[in-house]
């Protein structure tokens, strides 16, 4: 029998406890992570936040069903650690740093108490706050904020585990629904903070599987004869194949509706259905996800709006037997190129991440050592950029993330090696060439950060790629699958034609100043199409040269460099 709290005699949080729940999680975060990435802003195929979450939930679930021990405070930092190193995308390094707070309050304790878990989360609220430089409300780290306020209450009212993560919930999804007036980007695309909601995402998981991991004891509280969710010897908590959770909500509803919908009209007559409920509003299109006891009454309700697509309705209960059991399987995305040089340890190293075989060429053959790729839909894991610091011999290393979504798992490197690592803020493929060229290896350190920083802010980037539905940009309407042009992350254009899009651009971006426009086709495009559109450039500019390269980039039609 578990050992009780002496004042409020609820039961202990025991590693079981935790390893159901970081594990039940992950199995809930892998089902729900295409809801996540729908609420990306931008209409651009690059909405990963779910997948990164996704992913590093997956790596804490391992380490997680990897331990053998009895003490909870052991399993938390192992957890926390291997979050860490799976850590995808900003928005994974952030939730591998509420575990790791998590981690530091439970820390020492062979068993947690109510009050000891409602610590933790302000721990993980501490750390998760730390790990960004210029912290944003409106973000994951405002939910993050009022789920452990809820905690913390409910913790001294008295609640037990079940209770306090209910409480949780409920705080952060208040928080949630606040981030669409807290951040104009998020109220002009009419949708919350992806980030957010994958953290009540999160919780939903660890209730799941805790309700029905302490099934058992609370029907013999109650004398019950119900059904419970089935605990293996070894303690794993597996669900027996033979029995079905009692899910209140077990229908994983999706859908699109075309049509004239009226604004939050639609939410609040979905919302007495069922929980977890995103409606993503855009233009005549709005995409719908519920959890409900009754998908054909949400069906009639939408069918009132317009008519349905790509429905689609998963029971959750049929797959139970994976919750607990089934580790969710890491996706492998990046490959290490190693380029060979003999380099001595007072030397400086340099590592850059790239996401196209002409791109990854072109960096080695500016001086880059090694080439991490990675990008859109696709970042690294702060291990895989751990590793590679560690293998090249020097002492002193340059990491380039290219990319604003890769530059905090950067950052975590810097704390985790011994070596003297440096990041450089390249926010995109255009920066890091720059960057990358005013690397000077008889300089030192310092005055290379200095030189690189300073030509990366030289450069004006742009790349052409689709549109993946309808929306309104700072007042822009786009149409899913036209064309896009970004100017420096912004969208500046949009066109039916790619052409079109592409000079567009390059009008928007060059001006008599500029001197040398570089352009990078994707593995999209054939060669001849490239050289058409660079004749096309060269003709609308004739004072700017014109240098054509293959990058091989997904995603990216083309990718310009102006300087």
């Amino acid at each position: 029998m578990k050992p009780r709290d002496k004042e409020t005699g609820k039961p202990a949080i025991t590693a079981a406890d935790f390893r159901k729940m970081i594990v039940g999680a992950s199995y809930f975060f892998d089902r729900e992570k295409e809801a996540i990435n729908a609420l990306n802003v931008f209409p651009v195929p690059d909405g990963d936040t779910g997948s990164n979450m996704s992913m590093t939930l997956s790596a804490a679930a391992e380490a997680a069903l990897a331990y053998r021990g009895e003490t909870i405070g052991e399993i938390a930092v192992k957890t926390a650690s291997s979050a860490l190193m799976g850590a995808r995308g900003n928005s994974g390094v952030i939730l591998s740093q509420l575990l790791r707070g998590i981690a530091r309050g439970l820390q020492g304790k062979r068993e947690a108490y109510p009050d000891d878990l409602s610590k933790a989360f302000q721990y993980g609220v501490v750390y998760a706050y730390k790990a960004v430089s210029k912290p944003v409300e409106g973000t994951i780290l405002t939910v993050a904020r009022s789920t452990a306020r809820s905690a913390r209450i409910a913790a001294r009212s008295g609640a037990g585990l079940c209770g306090i993560i209910e409480r949780a919930i409920a705080g952060g999804r208040e928080a949630l629904e606040k981030t669409t007036e807290m951040l104009p980007a998020l109220k002009e695309a009419g949708v919350v903070d992806a980030g957010g909601a994958g953290l009540i995402v999160f919780l939903e998981g660890c209730l799941f599987s805790v309700q029905h991991a302490l099934g058992e004891l609370l029907a013999r509280k109650k004398n019950a004869t119900a059904r419970t969710a089935g605990i293996d010897a070894a303690g794993s908590g597996a669900f027996s194949p033979a029995e079905t959770p009692d899910l209140a909500h077990p229908y994983c509803t999706e859908l699109i509706i075309r049509g004239a919908v009226v604004p939050g009209e639609l939410k609040e007559r979905l919302e007495p259905l069922g929980d977890s409920l995103v409606v993503v509003e855009q233009g005549d299109m709005s995409k719908v996800h519920l959890h409900t006891a009754d998908p054909g009454a949400a069906l009639s309700i939408c069918r009132e709006y317009g008519t349905l697509h790509k429905i689609k309705i998963d029971n959750m209960a049929d797959q139970h037997q994976h919750l607990l059991n089934l580790p969710t399987p890491v996706e492998t995305v990046v490959t290490l190129v190693d380029s060979k040089k003999a380099k001595g340890e007072e030397e400086i190293g340099i590592i850059t991440v790239s996401f196209g075989e002409g791109i990854g060429e072109l960096f080695l053959s500016l001086g880059a050592d090694e080439i991490v790729y990675g990008g859109q839909t696709m970042n690294p894991r702060v291990e895989d950029l751990f590793d590679a610091v560690q293998r090249i011999p020097t002492e002193r290393v340059i990491i380039m993330p290219n990319n604003k979504n890769i530059q905090m798992v950067a950052q975590q490197v810097q704390k985790l090696s011994e070596k003297e690592v440096a990041v450089i803020g390249t926010a995109t493929i255009a920066q890091g060439l720059a960057a990358l060229i005013a690397f000077n290896p008889a300089e030192e350190l310092d005055s290379n950060i200095s030189a690189m920083e300073r030509a990366l802010k030289q450069v004006k980037s742009g790349e052409v790629t689709y549109a993946i539905r309808d929306t309104v940009i700072k007042g822009k309407e786009v149409a899913e699958g036209s064309f896009l042009g970004l100017y420096d992350g912004e969208i500046c254009c949009t066109s039916g034609e790619l052409a079109a899009a592409a000079l567009e651009l390059t009008a928007q971006m060059l001006d008599e100043d500029d001197e040398l426009i570089t352009i990078l086709y994707g593995k999209e495009i054939a060669r001849a199409e490239a050289a058409a559109l660079a004749e096309l450039v060269e003709e609308a500019h004739p004072s700017v040269e014109v240098e054509l390269k293959y990058g091989g980039q997904p995603i990216y039609y083309y990718i310009f460099a102006v300087e």
